[in-house]
């Protein structure tokens, strides 16, 4: 196949006040080894100096800015202005390998009926140390060769794969189906929804290989960080309400996902953090219904005797260590 039979990528950049990372971000975009492609940046709003970086890239990219939106508008918006037959998302903070769309492209043309092609990353640190894998082929670390995963819808909210923004490859058309990105997540989960949705349109492949080098969160803003676990919680719920097998392992996984983040949830407002002025007041109790009795109960414990003990525990510790020094 020739670059003149292969169809138009569009790589999609949607940022937002990461000027002092954007520029590794798009020479690892410039270096992609698949030819024809086509680079959509979308600006949420940045009020740093991202568009005058952006500008001195010239025709190389198309620049789009708008007022501050939130990701998930921003990325359907993005994929709105796109003209390939394929789009790929790459965060404004992450590293593409050079040979990135060309690996999940070859996979998505070996398996035609799937809707999108998603690989493995490797963490890095803020510094862009590489660290550790973030996901292992199933079978063996040694692993190449694309694998067809026809239940691709529980492999994705399990997760036995990868799926997101910076590690996938998805056929345009499908996107359009599903509507692209529903704007109930504005800060987060609305990468993990859209391509649950899009498992649903049909099977996905999966590459045991490198395709993306994934940034560590930066904020440690513990009200960022609920209003992030509340959009999961919603996430999970919507996803739990539509499998109707109640007994099925994905049905038992979603609700252990709901517990686990009510009780960090807890562990915050345990020392003063309040939920956000934008989750309703009747978030917690629908988000407990929704678990079985038992991890009722659990929560229930964790809340009013684990977190105790736990303080208890660190404030003899602190008392300690002061009495030494």
């Amino acid at each position: 196949m020739t670059k003149t039979d292969k169809p138009l990528v569009s790589i999609i950049v949607c940022c937002y006040n990461r000027e002092h990372l954007l520029s590794k971000t798009m020479e690892s975009v410039f270096a992609q080894n698949y030819s024809p492609v086509e680079i959509i940046v979308l600006d949420d709003g940045s009020t740093d100096g991202t568009s005058d970086l952006m500008k001195g890239y010239g025709n190389r990219i198309r620049y789009y800015r708008q007022d501050n939106q939130g990701i998930a508008v921003t990325r359907t918006n993005a994929c709105l202005l796109a003209r390939g037959e394929y789009i790929a998302f790459q965060d404004d903070d992450d590293i593409m390998p050079p040979d990135r769309i060309t690996i999940l492209y070859h996979a998505i043309f070996q398996y035609p009926d799937a809707v999108f092609a998603v690989g493995d990353w490797l963490m890095m640190d803020e510094d862009g140390n590489l660290t550790e894998n973030r996901y292992l082929p199933e079978n063996s670390s040694k692993a190449t060769t694309p694998v067809l995963l026809k239940n691709g819808y529980e492999a994705v909210l399990w997760p036995k794969v990868p799926a997101a923004p910076h590690t996938t490859l998805f056929r345009k058309d499908c996107g359009e189906k599903i509507n692209w990105f529903d704007t109930q997540y504005k800060y987060a989960s609305e990468d993990k929804d859209f391509f649950a949705r899009l498992c649903r349109l049909g099977p996905i492949v999966y590459v045991p290989r490198i395709v993306s080098y994934y940034r560590r969160g930066h904020s440690s803003m513990t009200n960022r960080k609920i209003v992030t676990d509340c959009h999961s919680i919603t996430f999970f719920l919507n996803h739990l309400n539509s499998i109707h097998e109640k007994d099925s392992r994905l049905y038992k996984r979603l609700q252990f996902r709901i517990l686990s983040q009510l009780k960090r949830i807890a562990l915050y407002r345990s020392n003063g953090f309040a939920l956000p002025d934008s989750v309703p007041s009747d978030f917690l109790t629908n988000s407990l219904a929704s678990l079985t009795l038992m991890d009722r109960i659990h929560y229930w414990l964790y809340r009013t005797l684990t977190i105790r003990i736990k303080k208890i525990i660190k404030n003899k510790r602190d008392c300690f260590h002061n009495d030494i020094y």
